[in-house]
């Protein structure tokens, strides 16, 4: 216990006052004669025990209310583990306001952002004038780096909006920890206001700082459902006008009760593809199927729609991707041109095939290709081969066909630098194809599937014959999938990762006198595949506030004009920072989007991107600590600096003024003044009668 006043602790020499009352007016017995007093000797004697107790009893009941008062005026108080140990001087207190999406959600007293804020407003009204405050959101706004007066702060606070940056506990008191470092002067003191979301709170990182308290205040919500769309992807990355495509959508449902027939629609390009509706259970997802056909090329927008109330931010999903009106397909061959190549490729127009000796080969036109086929060259020139390597890093798809009297070592120097298989010696012996990969995307919509969705081929089935073929060595880096393997277990056509691109590598030549691959049936859909998979496509969509950077597409790179991003359909636009490596250019938006929506990129006046964003759907999971819960977090990561603010009788104000100032216990000693007062009354009546 601790006083505020302790000076008036001197009172206690009042004490003197009743004691010298109590002497001075001791009651002085006259004697009175009788011819006898026999019967009298009894009653004095119990008449004199029964005074000296009534004077020791108000005696007693004077002191206690004397010392009653003077503790009263003294102002004691039992301490806050808030201020134990600490020395006195003013405070510097920071409050953090949650202001993310979950706290739209309502609680009994209204919106949780709104409740946060008054929240905040007491805790400030419950300091002194001289205190110095610093208001956090998760916006980490510059103008909240630094230390206000009240008044100051309270502006601010009324200036908080709901936004859609989501951060964690760990990066909330790592901010106030170094703006505390700063302000080394008065005692730091932090409030977290949140209704701390389990997917974003993280209590197993946080990293408390000795010198400063912090002080937790849950805003608690009222039982409520949200809906939203998780995720999306397609079941085939190859967009063609006019393909059936479908798109799988995730949507999860965090609330406590089955919805049914919720209504699911797709919207493409302004225009609605696909209509749904799904039953979902309670704390589950479920992934929905959207069939639709795409009908033109070019960039398109695609946006999913759900209804769920009183949570609105996450029922849209912004998706966009583009469908190349061309595919590029060079050729680079030796002394002739590969005739089977030539004549597979000129009989689509979707590819702008071109084929060139190696003499003659215009390397600076890699860039705008998007399959490069190698064929019937005896020797792989360094040059070529470094351009090559760049080409695959970017992105790019390139297939190597050996010709009969390749010099492995020009070849085998260009497998070994990117960690892939290599040529060995070649083998005469004649081999069958017998298997194929068929869950590799390569065969995608290639073979029919059953009733189970499985392919599953014929016994007898007729593939491919390899007269002569090189053996291929497993890779050290990059081992290599196989597409095709031989009958004695040695692959024949082989898929290798490099860097963002692909690399395929068959064992034959393509010539009759080595294979007849080239003259079979898969030949057409597994080179078609190949070149439809070349096409490089951008991210579905990106998460606002991650700041993950994306490609620039490979033909605009060359070009000098500005790159800005423009919102689509608005006038709002910024200029993007470029960061160049190797012969990539990467763009990043430093946090500059904040509206979901689709956003389109221009160098110049040529759109050559098109970017869909959406907000974080970590704040979409309304599941949320309770008071208890949290206490049992704090607890069990020993986090020694963390206080808890429950929910009592008590308004909120008045729990903020003893966690400040301690609980006050002069009013009980004012009580207990009167009470003894009050004693004393009915002990001079009680005893009069």
């Amino acid at each position: 216990m601790e006083f505020l006043n302790p000076t008036f602790l001197y009172g206690f020499s009042s004490l003197v006052i009743p004691v010298l009352i109590h002497l001075f007016n001791l009651r002085r017995y006259k004697k009175e004669y009788f011819t006898n007093v026999r019967f009298l000797s009894q009653i004095q004697l119990e008449t004199r025990k029964r005074s000296r107790v009534k004077q020791l009893l108000i005696l007693a009941a004077r002191l206690l209310a004397v010392a009653s008062l003077v503790l009263a005026f003294s102002q004691p108080f039992i301490p806050s583990p808030l201020h134990i140990g600490r020395k006195s001087g003013h405070q510097a207190v920071s409050i953090y306001v949650d202001n993310s999406y979950s706290m739209e959600a309502n609680g009994i007293q209204g919106r949780l952002l709104d409740i946060a804020k008054k929240r905040a407003s007491e805790i400030v009204s419950a300091y002194k004038s001289s205190d110095i405050f610093q208001l956090i959101t998760n916006d980490f706004e510059g103008k909240h780096t630094q230390f206000v007066s009240r008044e100051e702060f309270l502006g601010m606070l009324r200036e908080i909006k709901i936004t859609h940056a989501s951060v964690s506990l760990n990066e909330v008191i790592r901010r106030q920890n170094d703006i505390f470092t700063r302000q080394k002067e008065g005692l730091h003191t932090s409030y977290l206001i949140s209704d701390f979301q389990k997917s974003t709170a993280g209590f197993e990182n946080l990293k408390q700082d000795s010198s400063a308290y912090f002080i937790i205040v849950p805003v608690e919500s009222l039982k409520q459902n949200n809906l939203y769309v998780d995720s999306i992807w397609f079941t085939t990355p190859v967009h063609r006008p006019g393909q059936a495509v479908k798109l799988v959508v995730r949507i999860r449902n965090c609330g406590g009760d089955k919805l049914e027939k919720i209504p699911l629609r797709l919207i493409l390009n302004n225009i609605q593809k696909s209509v749904t509706s799904f039953d979902i259970e309670p704390s589950q997802s479920v992934d929905i199927s959207l069939p639709y056909n795409e009908e033109k090329s070019g960039f398109q927008l695609g946006r999913l729609e759900v209804t769920d109330y009183p949570i609105v931010y996450d029922d849209m999903f912004y998706f966009s991707y583009s469908i190349a009106d061309e595919i590029k397909v060079l050729s680079i061959h030796g002394k002739t041109p590969n005739l089977y190549l030539q004549s597979l490729f000129t009989s689509d127009s979707i590819f702008n095939y071109r084929t060139y000796p190696a003499n003659q080969v215009d390397y600076g036109s890699f860039n705008q290709q998007n399959l490069i086929l190698i064929s019937g060259m005896d020797e792989l020139a360094s040059g070529l081969a470094n351009e090559l390597k760049f080409f695959l890093e970017r992105g790019g798809s390139v297939c190597i066909f050996p010709a009969e009297h390749s010099v492995n070592e020009k070849y085998n120097t260009f497998f070994s630098s990117i960690g892939t298989s290599t040529l060995g010696n070649p083998d005469t012996v004649k081999q069958r194809v017998s298997s194929l990969d068929l869950e590799n995307e390569i065969y995608t919509d290639v073979f029919e599937k059953d009733a189970n969705g499985k392919i599953r081929l014929p016994d007898n089935v007729d593939l491919p014959i390899v007269l002569k073929y090189f053996s291929l060595a497993r890779g050290s880096a990059n081992p290599a999938i196989v597409l095709m393997r031989l009958q004695n277990g040695l692959p024949f056509l082989t898929s290798t990762s490099v860097g963002r691109g692909k690399l395929y590598l068959c064992a034959s030549p393509l010539d009759p006198s080595f294979t007849n691959f080239q003259q079979h049936l898969l030949f057409v859909p597994v080179m078609f595949r190949m070149a439809f998979l070349s096409e490089t496509q951008s991210s579905l969509f990106y998460i606002i506030g991650r700041n993950d950077p994306f490609d620039l597409p490979s033909d605009s790179t060359s070009e000098k004009n500005m790159v800005k991003i423009k919102k689509w359909n608005t006038s709002f636009e910024f200029i993007p920072e470029l960061k160049t490596s190797g012969q990539q250019v990467q763009a990043y938006i430093h946090g500059q989007i904040s509206d979901a929506g689709w956003y389109q990129v221009y160098r110049g006046n040529k759109e050559i991107a098109s970017l869909a964003f959406n907000y974080d759907r970590k704040e979409s999971d309304i599941n949320c600590f309770n008071t208890k819960e949290i206490e049992a977090n704090i607890r069990k990561y020993n986090l020694k600096n963390f206080i808890v603010l429950k929910p009592s009788g008590l308004p909120f104000s008045k729990q903020i003024e003893q966690l400040n100032m301690g609980f006050p216990l002069w009013k009980w000693f004012v009580v207990l003044a009167l009470l003894f007062l009050a004693t004393e009354i009915l002990l001079i009546r009680l005893f009069r009668s």
